[in-house]
């Protein structure tokens, strides 16, 4: 429909300059209030994906912490309850600052990227390396954050 080509064009140039492109066309096209958003509000609806990419991350970290016995499982689960715990204040401080302090907000999201990057860095980290079963959802939330940083850091 011609509603949908006038909704793509608005987010087509932030997404097409944005280093994953089809996560950003995919995330804001999904949410209709990108429609009617400046390059701020696209921002904060890539935030706002972030956030319940990660609290459904951490419910399912700590389902499974709640069930292992295994030791070593244990303590990287843990880990990543409590770093996860971080990210669900980091990313609502990147919101708030939207538009009023760019600044902060990228450092606000740059704490959460490097907080879900280290989830997955305790689990190959040390003599008991293994494979996390959350590394897709740590870089889903590392890219969305990424991407409003992207668009908050093209506005100046």
């Amino acid at each position: 429909s011609l509603n949908y080509h006038s909704h793509a064009d608005l987010i087509a140039e932030p997404c097409q300059k944005s280093e994953y492109p089809d996560l950003c066309n995919s995330t804001l096209r999904s949410d209709p209030r990108s429609a009617k958003a400046d390059a701020t509000g696209l921002a904060r609806i890539m935030l706002e994906a972030a956030l319940i990419k990660d609290s459904t991350t951490f419910n399912q970290v700590k389902k499974l912490l709640s069930k292992t016995t295994e030791p070593v499982l244990k303590e990287c689960l843990t880990a990543c309850t409590d770093l996860y715990n971080l990210i669900i204040n980091e990313i609502p401080k990147a919101i708030q600052n939207v538009g009023s302090d760019n600044n902060e907000a990228i450092h606000q999201g740059d704490l959460a990227i490097t907080d879900a990057d280290t989830c997955d860095f305790v689990f190959s980290d040390g003599p008991n390396k293994r494979k996390s079963s959350f590394t897709a959802d740590n870089i889903a939330v590392q890219n969305l954050v990424a991407i409003a940083e992207h668009i908050l850091a093209s506005l100046g």
